[in-house]
């Protein structure tokens, strides 16, 4: 979801104009998520501070060696999967709106932590580069028998997956209302040079687009890879 400027902060949007408590907007949002029926959904590292924003401070030794795994609690339908690069996100509980947690650590994360995750039920993967997203997700379909992921942001994440080439559908969800900040994240924030063009070789199709409550529009993108 964003703002009609393209802008993903939700605190900085304007308010509606019909007086509409703005959490009215956000329940359409969510609601349009879970109607695209996917196995999981994630958060970048940045989205997923908001929910636990306190770190945690590691004693141990960093286990040094990927292909680690730990199927922990498992009472939803839906996973939420976080990838945590430093390994240092303290969870206070094993789900995120309802929904269990996956996280996905490097080879640096330490045996504490790992531990840590273990008591409060937390599935966990390790791999030995957190940036390889598509083999990252490889090795989640093949555990976690995931298909197919909801990628609901932030910026960053959203830029390496387009430049990663692992998008098949945008689902844009777009706010009436505005940012207009020039600093402010918007919905892809690829981390390169000016050189270089994280969207080349991919073309959208538009699918549908859709009139929701409160002035909400849903667009639905196909992506589609170019001849080279």
């Amino acid at each position: 979801m964003s703002s009609v400027d393209g802008r993903l902060l939700p605190g900085r949007w304007t308010a509606p104009f019909d007086g509409t408590n703005p959490s009215e907007l956000f329940k359409e949002y969510a609601a349009i998520g879970k109607s695209l029926g996917a196995d999981a959904w994630m958060f970048g590292k940045a989205t997923t501070r908001e929910a636990f924003p306190y770190k945690f401070m590691p004693k141990g030794e960093p286990v040094g060696e990927s292909g680690k795994v730990f199927m922990g609690n498992r009472t939803s339908s839906r996973l939420f999967i976080i990838i945590d690069p430093d390994a240092d996100i303290f969870f206070t509980a094993d789900q995120l709106r309802g929904d269990n947690i996956l996280v996905i650590l490097g080879i640096n994360a330490t045996t504490d932590y790992l531990s840590a995750l273990e008591e409060k039920g937390i599935s966990y993967l390790v791999v030995d580069d957190t940036g390889n997203l598509r083999n990252v997700f490889t090795l989640v379909k093949h555990y976690f028998k995931v298909e197919a992921i909801s990628l609901q942001g932030g910026g960053i994440i959203d830029g390496a997956m387009l430049a990663q080439g692992l998008i098949n559908e945008l689902s844009l969800v777009i706010y009436p209302g505005i940012d207009g900040l020039s600093t402010a994240p918007s919905i892809f924030e690829y981390l390169g040079n000016s050189e270089e063009h994280p969207a080349d070789g991919q073309a959208l199709e538009l699918i549908s687009i859709e009139q929701k409550p409160h002035g909400i529009v849903w667009l639905r993108y196909k992506f589609h890879n170019l001849p080279e």
